[in-house]
């Protein structure tokens, strides 16, 4: 694989069968949507799954029912797409290939469109594909294959995608021409969203603060424009067909027009305890229901993440990290910490990102990942030793048991060598 395309890997793989560490089911709920006075409520939410990781939801073209990717087999299976009748509430797997599908949509047709891989050629072959109604692969939608994480249909010409280059950047692609053109780079790992009535769709330019930014592409200029900010920290977004913003934080669902808001304002707050880690992600074609997902319990990176962006050193964020991991309070992942530290060290900030690896390599003792990542940050810090040393130590971990374990144990070799201390 590209070393370009490292980081961003590690980021995609987050929703891999091979990532989770714990089990902390992600599941669906459905609130009504109605306007009073102008103003927007949110009803109350009915739940949708019940275990597993259900993610990624989209509407069928009519409304009536969602298709989603969801892991059913435990923390080692593949994802699939399954799909669910709003009215009757039942449930029906829609793929069964030996492949992931991930971020799925029903055309007007009827057929199924979902980015399709396996983690150890991903990147390098599937994508994008067109399935028949019966979840059968037919074609893949790009001239070959290509590095797309996600996709919009914009028209019946167009699509918005999501290429995990270095970081994730915005492109268009031309289905007369086969053309792909890129716009506009750094943007959060989602699929862009279809602005209501315009020919244009937004996505979320990210921020090391998480002061992050809702922007605008015209398709027809390759214009960008500022739309407005996000609530502090997210990347989720979802349009009514109104024109009003919707995004989810810990507990609460908030709204925002454009157009007249210059602030988020909370529509809704949730008790349950399942639900304290909302993430607003799609509206009805109608406007009338909204589909949001939250996990059974906060992730640890969740809480990491909130608290580096309230002005908490990272120094103190480890620290956090290191009481609240072994309570049980919070869901802790291998995956999602490495995940923020990488983030941390993409931003440049590498003295950061060391700190929240050095937590992660005492949560996660045996792991030669989170070795390799803290010298990693050590050496981007000009901590040579220390690095060669963290280096020496992921060496000693890897049990070289998988191709995969082989490359990185080789990969790790190079970086010493790079420094002279091999």
């Amino acid at each position: 694989m590209n070393r370009a395309l490292a980081s961003v890997t590690l980021l995609f793989l987050t929703t891999a069968p091979a990532a989770a560490q714990e089990a902390n089911p992600v599941d669906l709920y459905v609130s009504d949507l109605r306007w009073r006075g102008g103003r927007l409520e949110v009803g109350e939410p009915a739940r949708l799954t019940r275990g597993g990781r259900n993610t990624q939801p989209s509407f069928t073209p009519d409304g009536r029912a969602i298709v989603f990717s969801g892991q059913r087999g435990g923390p080692t299976s593949q994802t699939d797409v399954y799909r669910i009748d709003l009215a009757t509430g039942a449930e029906t797997q829609v793929t069964r290939t030996p492949e992931n599908e991930n971020s799925p949509t029903v055309e007007p047709g009827g057929e199924l469109l979902a980015v399709r891989w396996k983690p150890e050629t991903l990147f390098r072959e599937y994508g994008p594909w067109v399935y028949g109604p019966d979840g059968v692969p037919r074609r893949g939608l790009l001239p070959g294959p290509d590095t797309v994480g996600y996709y919009a249909r914009i028209d019946r010409n167009t699509f918005a995608l999501m290429r995990p280059m270095s970081r994730f950047r915005v492109a268009l692609f031309d289905v007369r021409t086969g053309q792909t053109r890129d716009v506009e780079s750094p943007a959060a790992p989602l699929p862009p969203q279809r602005v209501p009535g315009a020919r244009a769709v937004t996505f979320t330019r990210t921020d090391s603060s998480g002061h992050n930014r809702i922007r605008r592409v015209d398709v027809a200029t390759d214009r960008v424009t500022d739309v407005a900010p996000t609530v502090l920290g997210r990347t989720s977004h979802a349009w009514t067909p109104r024109g009003t913003l919707l995004m989810g934080k810990g507990n609460t669902i908030y709204a925002l027009d454009p157009a007249r808001d210059a602030v988020w304002r909370p529509v809704r707050s949730f008790a349950g305890p399942e639900l304290q880690n909302v993430t607003a992600y799609v509206v009805s074609p109608r406007g009338d229901r909204l589909v949001f997902y939250s996990s059974a319990r906060v992730p640890l990176e969740v809480v990491m993440r909130d608290s580096l962006q309230a002005g908490r050193s990272a120094a103190e964020v480890a620290a956090l990290a290191r009481r609240l991991a072994p309570g049980g309070s919070v869901a802790v992942a291998e995956a999602g910490v490495l995940a923020l530290g990488g983030d941390w060290l993409a931003w440049g900030k590498a003295a950061e990102a060391a700190e929240i690896f050095g937590a992660a390599t005492e949560l996660f003792p045996r792991s030669f990942r989170a070795q390799t990542r803290l010298g990693d940050a050590l050496r981007a810090a000009g901590e040579r030793e220390r690095a060669a040393a963290a280096y020496r130590r992921a060496l000693e971990l890897n049990p070289r048991g998988t191709e995969d374990e082989r490359a990185a144990a080789t990969e790790v070799e190079r970086r010493l060598d790079e420094l002279g201390a091999r």
